[in-house]
């Protein structure tokens, strides 16, 4: 067990205490891998360099069938802005600025996002256990996705949850009652926000909420989040003694941009790049390896013209030492452009080359911005990604990851608060994927441009929460938005009539999605190429939220509008087709797509209802 010394602080008028770890007692075996970090520190400020954020509100044990004794798994934790405030140079508290980066008033409620991992190989418990001491009771907790239908128990206090081993990794949302925090919105204008009534000095806060301030959304207000994976394949676990390999320090991270290593790995530990340096990688570097127990902080970019580059290992890389939009090219300060600022991800294809970037287990925490781009020959670049956590995407622009031509991605967690499922490119398969989404943009998009594309299958996405404050945040499910200018500084630049009727997008399905709690529209589609032969099928959405108020915002509804080239020519779309959707308990049918699927489109276009 572990033990903790207090120092009672004060967090947007909560207490909480300051704790800080000195012992734990972990499992590394055949059945069972559970890790710690001694440097583990509570606190809502930023953390030192060599230290972990530790969840002040959770604390995580696990045991398996076989043995039967309860082991720590250490709890991370995520807060806002990583207790740097609203601020644009790097380690400067005073540069503080109110242009947004789209956080509202999740710092001033003092949200939180916590999470543990471990390695399994036989039916595991989890016992959850909270530290402000509230007993957890059978009725007073959930978990989501609500379909999961986990074995549970409550004792002395304590919850414990059966996960199943079945070779397939397992993630879920553990939720209380009494944690919930209703999110109700400011006015129905895009400039508007979220409004708060916990903390007067922070931002958008009012006495009491009216009925002017519709609910948008309920969800943790710190979240618990539990990632339960197989044991690593051999296949993806480098030899340490190999000639090629650099086994990097702990601490400072240094030396990644002169190494001749093919191999970079981080055994269990921490380290760190500073808030003003980043894992620049040689060009002989193809793979790098974060094992369980790693805790990296910094942002990599490959330089290798490798065929196969890999990123695997189930340790954590952690953007929260940067400040938002953090650009290299500018002393890694905020700077609000689009082309420059870090990527948590980045590299560039050799072209003519077909490459392929398997990435398998790490958690990406806090992205400053996109998780991930690639540049050169993109068309040549393949994406394997299994087993893949992003966590504290509080930020605005911390888009999931990018589906390449004939990508591959299947179970994945992704928080995130811009476009989720990216899906730009053909030949593309996406599933098993876990959402809780933040305000921006829909959770599966695949506009911004026109496109040639086919051959994409999403399937079996569950948003275990979604929220949106405006239709000017693009709300929805599955998006296909305007093309925005991308020579100017404002992504909101948009332009309403660029379609190209020479391109199609086409045999594309999006199935088996759901959508608990209050959602966003099924769909905000504007067509900037001919449809031909799109499938959504099997969809159920809780609901859209039925307090007085929320209904004029318009922000429920799904729209196709037509869509024109330069010249004035519409658009086509043929065979589309809209199977088995659900609000709550009722199909949606031909008679009931406006009033309870909430389902507008244009009248020249062929949609199908079943």
């Amino acid at each position: 067990m572990w033990g903790l010394s207090s120092i009672v602080i004060l967090v947007a008028g909560i207490a909480i205490a300051h704790a800080t770890s000195n012992s734990s007692n972990t499992i590394n075996n055949s059945k069972l891998h559970t890790w710690w970090h001694n440097s583990g520190e509570i606190t809502r400020s930023a953390v030192q360099p060599a230290s972990v954020r530790q969840s002040d509100l959770y604390s995580i044990q696990v045991t398996n069938s076989v043995d039967q004794t309860y082991y720590d798994s250490f709890v991370y934790q995520t807060i806002p802005r990583n207790g740097q405030g609203n601020i644009l140079i790097p380690n400067d508290p005073s540069s503080t600025t109110t242009a947004s980066d789209g956080i509202t008033i999740e710092e001033a409620i003092g949200m939180t996002m916590s999470w543990t991992s471990f390695l399994y190989s036989a039916d595991a418990w989890v016992k959850v256990h909270r530290l402000d001491n509230s007993s957890i009771e059978s009725d007073s907790f959930v978990i989501r996705p609500t379909n999961l239908n986990l074995t549970t128990s409550v004792a002395n206090g304590d919850l414990f949850i059966q996960v199943p081993y079945d070779g397939q990794s397992w993630k879920f949302s553990v939720e209380f009652n009494d944690n919930l925090y209703e999110f109700h919105d400011g006015c129905s204008s895009p400039s508007c926000s979220y409004v708060q009534n916990t903390n007067p000095n922070g931002p958008y806060y009012v006495d009491d909420y009216d009925d002017s301030m519709p609910l948008m959304a309920v969800e943790p207000l710190d979240s618990l989040l539990i990632f339960a994976s197989p044991f690593e394949d051999e296949s993806l676990v480098p030899d340490e003694t190999a000639d090629n390999v650099l086994i990097v320090e702990e601490g400072r991270i240094s030396g990644l941009n002169t190494t001749r290593a093919n191999t970079v790995i981080f055994k269990p530990g921490v380290y760190y790049a500073t808030a003003t340096d980043y894992l620049n990688l040689s060009a002989s570097v193809d793979w790098l390896y974060f094992a369980p127990g790693a805790y990296v902080k910094g942002a990599v970019e490959y330089h290798t013209t490798s065929a196969l580059i890999k990123a695997t290992g189930h340790g954590v890389l952690s953007g929260e030492q940067y400040v938002y939009q953090a650009d290299p090219t500018d002393g890694f300060q905020n700077h609000n452009v689009n082309g420059s600022p870090l990527r948590m991800w980045k590299g560039t294809v050799p072209f003519g080359q077909q490459t392929t970037w398997v990435v398998n287990g790490p958690t990406l925490n806090s992205p400053p911005f996109n998780s991930m781009d690639w540049y050169g020959d993109m068309a040549s670049l393949s994406v394997l990604c299994t087993d893949y956590r992003q966590v504290g995407g509080f930020f605005g622009q911390t888009d999931g990851m990018e589906a390449y031509p004939g990508s591959v991605y299947q179970d994945i967690f992704y928080h995130s608060n811009d476009d989720t499922i990216k899906v730009y490119y053909s030949d593309v398969t996406i599933s098993n994927v876990l959402v809780q989404k933040a305000s921006t943009a829909p959770v599966i998009q695949f506009g911004w441009a026109s496109r040639n594309i086919s051959n994409i299958q999403v399937d079996n996405v569950n948003i275990i929460h979604s929220r949106w404050n405006s239709n000017g945040s693009n709300p929805g499910l599955i998006g296909s938005n305007n093309v925005y200018d991308p020579s100017s500084t404002s992504t909101s630049a948009m332009n309403s009539s660029t379609a190209n009727t020479y391109s199609t997008a086409q045999d594309i399905t999006f199935s088996n999605i759901r959508a608990e709690g209050i959602s966003g529209p099924l769909m905000r589609i504007y067509a900037l190429e001919n449809l031909n032969n799109i499938t959504i099928s099997n969809v159920w959405i809780e609901e859209f939220g039925s307090c007085d108020g929320y209904e004029n915002l318009g922000i429920s509804e799904s729209f196709m509008p037509m869509m024109t080239d330069d010249s004035g020519n519409n658009v086509t779309v043929d065979g589309f087709v809209i199977s088995n959707f659900m609000v709550g308990d009722e199909k949606v049918t031909l008679d009931t797509a406006s009033t309870v699927g909430q389902l507008y489109w244009d009248a020249a276009f062929d949609v199908t209802i079943q």
